[in-house]
């Protein structure tokens, strides 16, 4: 996770992708970032988006490239351990007194009331088939973007289109962080990178990526985005991530775990002459990108989710101008030279390769604007309509920036949790 997410170019919603004329103002997460530190586990001094200068002091290795600070900038990323929210803080939430957590209670309806105006229970089902029914002043909906998607629209015993759905946006605006390999720069002498690398395992666990600087992508007309060195050529042997996962949660989490603990995989590389450009950039909000539900049912008789992901013109063009501007960018700084990957060369084909991979970062399946022909929920994440639903997680993202969503989905989480406790629960 990263406090990039608070850039000012990251926040800030653009106004070229078409539906994503500011739906929320980024003073909306403005939480203090101390406390998201804690939260999220960074415990050292949490830097500033753009203070690469600290990071240059700590080690005298870790360098910039001299690009030219009106086009690029050094986008810092600090990482966590990482912290898996389960372990931190299960003995809190088991211990305090005014939390009851039910555990395989799988909530399988959302039941409004007759008038549609406010919620009036749910319907929980365990693996057996027993049921209950859940009633409560308030209720948040805090499932993933997929599923609170999912949950939303299988609702319709009352809501014939599902809950919060009277204006067909449930499930609409599904969002991913492209991540693909766009690119390979050849430099003039090789270069050791030890500020763009893998973070190391000790307490400086950053690295930056290139990003150009706000003023350059408003000119262009493209989305956010960003570009991290990976030593070594492309050799036509790349593949999705998406190809190196199974459908066994468990199994994955120990891959990831053995590759963090390969012996020097906090190590930066010997210093390379050749990098591969690996490319990190949102995704515009597009309506028919979505979630909806399938004929398909689930052991508990719920519609499973299908996912409709769907691309526009701009997101495609975005990465292949962010390459063409590095490129003249590292020939104008006497670097080195920028060779694009085939399947950007052609700036008419719209066409993606099979090694587009995503972050996982499911996003904007519930957004966020204050008009309800626009958005599912308003600045307090709260269900138009709906006296007593809200919507936590990155489900109410307008727009996904170009950074892990984590750091901005915990400031909505806090305030969200801010807003029940002084506004409406007293």
């Amino acid at each position: 996770m990263s406090p990039e997410s608070y850039h000012p170019c990251s926040t800030k919603v653009l106004p070229w992708p078409g539906d994503s004329e500011r739906p929320a103002s980024s003073s909306l997460v403005t939480q203090p970032l101390a406390q998201l530190a804690c939260n999220c586990g960074l415990r050292d001094r949490l830097i500033l988006p753009s203070d690469a200068a600290y990071w240059e002091q700590l080690d005298p290795d870790v360098r910039r490239l001299p690009l030219d600070g009106k086009v690029f900038y050094p986008k810092m990323w600090q990482f966590s351990p990482p912290t898996r929210m389960g372990f931190v803080y299960r003995d809190p939430i088991v211990k305090a007194p005014n939390v009851h957590l039910y555990t395989y209670a799988n909530v399988v309806e959302i039941v409004p009331n007759e008038g549609l105006t406010a919620i009036e229970s749910l319907r929980a089902k365990t693996i057996d088939g027993k049921e209950h029914r859940v009633r409560a002043r308030h209720y948040v909906l805090a499932c993933g973007s997929i599923h609170n998607a999912r949950l939303l629209l299988a609702s319709n015993s009352r809501a014939t289109q599902g809950v919060g759905n009277g204006n067909d946006l449930v499930g609409r605006f599904f969002m991913e962080h492209f991540e693909i390999i766009g690119a390979q720069v050849a430099f003039e002498k090789a270069q050791p990178f030890k500020l763009y690398t893998v973070p190391s395992a000790g307490r400086a666990r950053a690295r930056a990526e290139l990003a150009l600087m706000g003023d350059v992508q408003r000119q262009h007309r493209i989305l956010n985005g960003t570009a991290s060195f990976r030593p070594g050529p492309i050799t036509g042997r790349e593949q999705s991530r998406f190809a190196s996962f199974s459908d066994d949660a468990e199994a994955n989490v120990k891959q990831r775990q053995a590759m963090r603990n390969t012996p020097g995989a906090g190590s930066p590389p010997e210093p390379q002459v050749i990098y591969q450009m690996f490319t990190r950039q949102e995704q515009a909000p597009n309506p028919e990108s979505r979630i909806v539900l399938s004929s398909e049912k689930d052991e508990m008789g719920m519609p499973r989710a299908n996912l409709r992901w769907r691309f526009t013109k701009i997101d495609k063009h975005s990465i292949r101008v962010f390459y063409e501007l590095l490129g003249q960018e590292m020939g104008r700084a006497g670097l080195g030279r920028v060779q694009l990957m085939d399947w950007l060369l052609d700036g008419d084909d719209d066409a993606w390769p099979n090694i587009l991979s995503g972050g996982w970062h499911h996003m904007g399946t519930a957004r966020m604007h204050e008009d309800p022909k626009q958005g599912v929920v308003d600045a307090n994440c709260k269900v138009h309509g709906l006296a007593n639903l809200f919507v936590a997680g990155a489900a109410v993202y307008p727009t996904g920036g170009a950074v892990n969503p984590t750091l901005t989905l915990v400031a909505l989480a806090l305030r969200l949790s801010d807003h029940l406790k002084n506004r409406v629960m007293f």
